[in-house]
């Protein structure tokens, strides 16, 4: 367990910033300015099973999570090597809820973990749109010849953090998907202000009655 622990703290203050403190792009940045979308204004409801790997300047972890939305309620249980819960974060409207069965406490917000969720899944632009400004960034996609995205980035108009955030979905994200559309099977998520990369495989994806 302490093992598994270990791996998963590793793997989780690489997804979401400096080990040790907030993940801050400088002392006076805002921390991860990502914008939650309320679940209950996501039309559709699903469950998906996923494995992540995580490269960061400290190596790579792999773990598995399962991500479901029903109604007002966005759920990420995140599985431990041995295959028991690590922890459950959940989402209902703008508050986040955190239960941990790791014997440690994390050096970020919980809901930092969100944050990656809702930008490769949840934060695109309406149908037609290439380019918008949005809650202080410039975000853009790029679509293929029937409207799937391929390409979804995230800049910063100030600056803080700087860099760009890539969103690379392996033969498009359908109009839809995730939330009544089952997902590319691979999924690359870029963070440029945080230097990492996630590799998403959807293992599984169901709509949820």
């Amino acid at each position: 367990m302490r093992a598994a622990s270990l791996l998963l703290a590793s793997m989780l203050a690489a997804a979401c910033g400096p080990r040790g403190g907030r993940a801050t792009a400088d002392p006076e940045g805002p921390g991860y300015p990502t914008v939650l979308a309320d679940p209950a204004s996501l039309e559709g409801d699903f469950a998906a099973e996923q494995e992540v790997r995580m490269t960061h300047p400290r190596g790579e972890n792999v773990f598995r999570a399962v991500l479901q939305k029903q109604g007002d309620e966005l759920l990420l249980l995140g599985l431990a090597p041995h295959g028991g819960r690590a922890f459950l974060l959940r989402q209902r409207g703008d508050e986040v809820s955190f239960e941990s069965y790791m014997p440690f406490e994390l050096p970020f917000p919980p809901e930092y973990i969100l944050h990656d969720v809702h930008r490769t899944w949840f934060l695109g632009l309406p149908s037609g749109e290439r380019s918008a400004l949005r809650d202080g960034e410039r975000v853009q996609e790029e679509t293929d010849a029937e409207g799937r995205v391929v390409e979804r980035r995230f800049e910063r108009l100030d600056g803080r953090p700087q860099g760009t955030i890539v969103v690379r979905f392996a033969g498009g994200l359908a109009p839809g998907a995730p939330l009544r559309a089952a997902p590319p099977d691979e999924v690359v998520f870029d963070n440029g202000w945080y230097g990492y990369q996630a590799t998403i495989r959807t293992l599984s994806w169901q709509p949820l009655p």
